[in-house]
C-alpha cells in the first residue's frame, strides 16, 4: 500500500506540473490555467459524500485498486491523444475533472483502509508515511519530473503518469481483501449519506475534531494564500524566489511525516496537538514581520511541519473514533468541511488583503490559531479520550443502524 502511494504520488505530481503547461500551449487565453485548476477542484465539492457512501459499501482495497486501473486507461489514452494532436481546452478540463473524481474517492477509500492494516498505535507511523508519499513524491519529485519530460515530449508525462497508475492498481492489489464488513447497499444513496452526517452531529468528540480542523484550515489559509505576493510585492525578490519557499513548506511538513511514529512515542496526542497549533499561529504572525525570503522559507518550513503535524493526529483519532463500516462516510463529511474551509479562507485572505494590506491575513490567520489553541488545550482531555472510543463508537453505530431498521420498517 505504501509503495502504491508513493508510485502514484510522483504520477500525480508530473500530471499536475504538465497539465497548466500544457494548458498554456494549447490556449492563448490567460483563463486557461484558471479553468483547468477550477475543474480539478470541483470533484472535492461534488463528489466528496458520494465517495464516503462507495467506500463503506465496496470492498475498499479492491475499489483503490479499479479506480487506479482506470485513471491508467483514461490518462494512457490521453497520452496517446497529445502524442498525435493537440487536444482542445475543454479536454484538459474533462481529465482534469474525471481524475479529480477519480482521486477523491480513492483518497477516502484509502484512509478507512489504513486502520485494516496496521495496529492503532502503529496509525501515526503509517499516517505519516502516506503524508511523505504525497509532500516528496507529488509536490517535490513528481513536479520536477513532469517539467523535465514535458520539455522532452510533451506526451510523455502523462505517459509515465498512466503507468504508474497501472503499477499502483497491481500493488494494491496484492494488498488481498478488505477485512472490513460492507455496508447494506439495498438503502438509498442519500440514506447512506444521511447516516453518515447524523453520526457525526451526533458524536460530539469527532464533531468537535472536524470543527476544529474547519477552522484550522480557513485560519491558516487566510495567512498562508498571501505568502506568493509577500514574496514578489511587499519582500521585491524574484519570482522564482517563491519555489523555495513552497521547497522549505514540503521539507517541514515531510519532517513531520517522518518523525511521526518517534513523536508518538515521546509526546501524549493531546501535546502534539497543541504544539502543531503554536507552531502554525507563532510562525504565521512572524512571516508577517518577514523582510527577506530566507526568513519567510524557514518559517514556511515551520507551518508545514505544524500541518503536517495536526493531520496526522486528526486522521489518526478520526480512524480510532470512527466505526469502521461508517469510517468512509464519516471521512467524507470531514473532507468536505475542510476542503470549504479551505476556500472560505482563501478568499477571506484576498478580500483582507485588498482592503487593509498584504502583511494582514498573516497577522489575522495566526492570531486566531493562537485563540484556536486555547480552544485546544480545553478540549484535549476529550480528544485523548476519542483514543478509547471505538468500542463505545462501534456499541453506538449498532444501535443507531437498528433504529434506522425499525424506523425503515414502521
Amino acid at each position: 500500500m505504501w509503495s502504491a502511494s508513493a508510485i502514484s504520488s510522483v504520477g500525480d505530481g508530473m500530471r499536475d506540473s504538465a497539465l497548466p503547461l500544457l494548458a498554456v500551449a494549447v490556449s492563448d487565453s490567460p483563463s486557461a490555467v484558471s479553468v483547468v485548476s477550477v475543474a480539478a477542484s470541483l470533484p472535492f465539492l461534488v463528489m466528496s459524500l458520494y465517495g464516503g457512501v462507495l467506500a463503506d459499501r465496496a470492498d475498499r482495497r479492491r475499489l483503490m485498486w479499479t479506480i487506479d486501473a482506470l485513471r491508467a486507461v483514461v490518462v494512457l489514452a490521453f497520452a496517446g491523444w497529445v502524442f498525435l494532436a493537440d487536444p482542445p481546452l475543454v479536454a484538459l478540463a474533462a481529465l482534469a475533472f474525471v481524475l479529480g473524481c477519480g482521486e477523491t474517492v480513492f483518497s477516502n477509500a484509502a484512509t478507512s483502509a489504513v486502520p485494516e492494516l496496521v495496529r492503532p498505535d502503529q496509525l501515526d507511523a503509517a499516517n505519516g508515511r502516506l503524508q511523505a508519499n504525497m509532500l516528496v513524491g507529488g509536490n517535490l519529485i513528481g513536479p520536477l519530473l513532469g517539467s523535465a519530460l514535458f520539455a522532452v515530449a510533451v506526451a510523455s508525462p502523462f505517459a509515465v503518469d498512466g503507468l504508474s497508475f497501472a503499477l499502483a492498481a497491481v500493488l494494491v492489489a496484492a494488498t488481498g481483501r478488505s477485512t472490513t464488513p460492507r455496508t447494506r447497499t439495498d438503502r438509498s444513496v442519500l440514506t447512506e449519506i444521511r447516516e453518515g452526517v447524523n453520526w457525526l452531529a451526533r458524536h460530539r468528540e469527532v464533531r468537535m475534531l472536524a470543527v476544529l480542523s474547519t477552522l484550522g484550515a480557513l485560519t491558516c489559509f487566510m495567512g498562508t494564500t498571501m505568502m506568493v505576493l509577500m514574496v514578489t510585492k511587499v519582500i521585491h525578490a524574484p519570482a522564482a524566489s517563491y519555489g523555495i519557499v513552497l521547497a522549505a513548506g514540503a521539507i517541514g511538513g515531510t519532517a513531520a511525516s517522518t518523525l511521526a511514529g518517534r513523536l508518538s512515542r515521546l509526546l501524549g496526542r493531546g501535546t502534539r496537538i497543541a504544539v502543531a497549533f503554536l507552531l502554525m499561529g507563532v510562525s504565521l504572525i512572524l512571516m508577517g514581520l518577514s523582510t527577506s525570503v530566507a526568513e519567510v522559507a524557514a518559517l514556511y518550513g515551520v507551518i508545514g511541519f505544524g500541518i503536517v503535524t495536526w493531520n496526522i493526529q486528526a486522521i489518526s483519532l478520526r480512524q480510532q473514533a470512527v466505526p469502521k463500516e461508517l469510517l468512509g462516510r464519516v471521512n467524507s463529511c470531514y473532507m468536505l468541511l475542510t476542503r470549504l474551509g479551505i476556500m472560505a479562507g482563501a478568499a477571506l485572505s484576498g478580500w483582507i488583503a485588498s482592503t487593509v494590506s498584504i502583511r494582514t491575513p498573516l497577522f489575522v490567520g495566526g492570531g486566531l490559531l493562537l485563540v484556536l489553541l486555547v480552544a485546544v488545550l480545553f478540549l484535549l482531555p476529550r480528544m485523548t479520550a476519542m483514543e478509547a472510543a471505538p468500542a463505545a463508537a462501534a456499541a453506538a453505530s449498532e444501535a443507531d443502524s437498528a433504529e434506522a431498521g425499525s424506523a425503515e420498517g414502521r
